[in-house]
């Protein structure tokens, strides 16, 4: 069966990622939240209807006159395809065989869902540039986009040797992309696409180009701020996963990438091949195993937090460590690996975060010890910025008025000069000559010896007009 426009057939029912599940499906989730993606033209089993389309995550909702079914698209295939009647294009999603086709006016839809399906055009889209790195089971490559030119990376895997895996490994590579598809968050690795080929399955993320965090903290200084700011970033982004129930259980020096060198806080985790979901996305909790599986998570989440935080000891102490022992020792409780002085020169607050990691002293703490209790710790308090209050006004806007530097007195006023009567003139002090204490005392401005001169005047004056008197009474007498 040849596609409309020239397209390539179907291999929906002969892929890799072919679960033998039908296209419409009773829905399973039913807190998901539908988001309109507006009306289009379903052509399914050569039936014309129109429809509307509404999306959550990876469900597509077909409402038509009365009826309403489901699409779980993960693992789907999704192609491009062209109307030969009116030109007009659309997106076909098939299943095990089967297959519906919607045309309408708006796409966008497809950029909503490209993570979840699996498309088959590669070789069309991308040029690959040059090989970056390999794992047990694929090779990564840079590439480019054909059309905008933007890079991306392409771990490559061959399904040659996907055949030859056991069962156990088929499951860690799918387990990989079904929590890359989750995961939405600035600090962990971001999935752009799925294709698969006749040969390969490419798995297409964003690029990160930065280099290891080990490579950066043991050739780079960076200051104390820059690395707690770092530190928030990275158990900040461990408490997005375990939120959504997703534990990485693989945290070391090669798992953690920089998007941009010279900035930490732009740091991935990468590598969900060892990650866990628990309870899993698709399964229900069964509440017989409900102990065990609390048992298991607390677990993880120590695990998560210890490796993180051993990574974090060698970003202060510029020493690499043996991560799988000191992990395994800690959940052991043996305290005896890290001593206090591998911390002794760090400051008071990084003493007490690495003290209640790696010691015994905080038992009580670190028994059920969470990334966001870590997050209300003292040390990160600094990174808060200050609350905004009315009775709070920056000195800035207030600027220092210049201070008057003149040497003389300034100018009296009417005030002034009343309250310098000679009611209030200060006689000098006991057993000092009266004119050099007088002396002493006064500047040397010549406004002050005007003042002076008219206040010693005034006194003369009234004690002649006394002595006047005393003499006109004397002689009335």
């Amino acid at each position: 069966m040849k596609q409309n426009g020239g397209y390539q057939s179907d291999h929906s029912k002969a892929t890799f990622f072919n679960d033998g599940n039908h296209l419409f499906m009773q829905l399973v989730n039913e807190n998901l939240q539908f988001h309109d993606q507006g009306s289009f033209q379903m052509k399914y089993i050569n039936r014309v209807t129109q429809i509307n389309v509404l999306w959550a995550e990876d469900y597509l909702k077909i409402v038509e006159e009365k009826s309403a079914k489901f699409i779980h698209i993960q693992n789907a295939y999704l192609r491009v395809v062209m109307n030969q009647k009116n030109q007009q294009f659309g997106f076909r999603i098939s299943k095990n065989g089967q297959q519906a086709e919607f045309y309408g006016t708006s796409l966008e839809l497809i950029e909503n869902i490209k993570k979840y399906v699996i498309q088959s055009e590669f070789q069309k889209k991308y040029q690959i540039i040059e090989k970056i790195g390999s794992g047990n089971l694929s090779s990564v490559y840079k590439i480019q986009h054909s059309i905008s030119g933007q890079m991306f990376a392409a771990k490559i895997v061959k399904k040659s040797v996907l055949a030859r895996c056991s069962k156990f490994e088929k499951d860690y590579f799918l387990n990989e992309i079904s929590i890359l598809r989750q995961i939405d968050h600035d600090n962990l690795l971001k999935l752009e696409e799925i294709h698969e080929g006749e040969q390969n399955i490419y798995i297409i993320t964003e690029l990160l180009e930065g280099g290891t965090i080990k490579e950066e903290i043991l050739n780079n200084h960076f200051k104390e701020q820059e690395m707690i700011k770092f530190m928030h970033s990275l158990f900040n982004s461990l408490y997005a996963l375990h939120k959504n129930n997703i534990y990485h259980n693989d945290i070391r020096y090669d798992n953690i990438l920089l998007r941009d060198p010279q900035d930490l806080k732009t740091a991935c985790f990468i590598n969900y091949g060892k990650a866990m979901q628990i309870p899993s996305k698709n399964c229900s909790l069964n509440q017989n195993n409900h102990q065990d599986q609390e048992r298991i998570v607390n677990l993880c989440i120590k695990r998560d937090i210890y490796s993180l935080s051993t990574i974090l000891l060698t970003v202060f102490t510029k020493k690499v460590y043996n991560l799988n022992q000191v992990v395994d020792e800690l959940l052991m409780k043996n305290f005896q690996y890290i001593t206090q002085t591998e911390y002794m020169e760090l400051s008071l607050p990084l003493q007490r975060f690495f003290e209640m990691i790696f010691t015994d002293k905080h038992k009580i703490q670190t028994e059920f010890l969470t990334c966001e209790k870590i997050l209300g710790l003292d040390i990160f308090r600094i990174l808060q910025k200050p609350r905004n209050s009315q009775n709070f006004v920056s000195k800035q806007q207030f600027p220092q008025l210049p201070r008057r530097m003149s040497k003389f007195v300034p100018c009296q006023s009417e005030r002034e000069k009343l309250d310098n009567s000679d009611n209030s003139v200060k006689l000098p002090p006991i057993n000092r000559d009266a004119s050099t204490s007088a002396e002493k005392s006064l500047s040397s401005s010549p406004k002050s010896q005007c003042l002076l001169t008219s206040h010693l005047n005034t006194i003369k004056k009234k004690n002649k007009l006394k002595l006047i008197n005393k003499v006109f009474k004397q002689n009335d007498l």
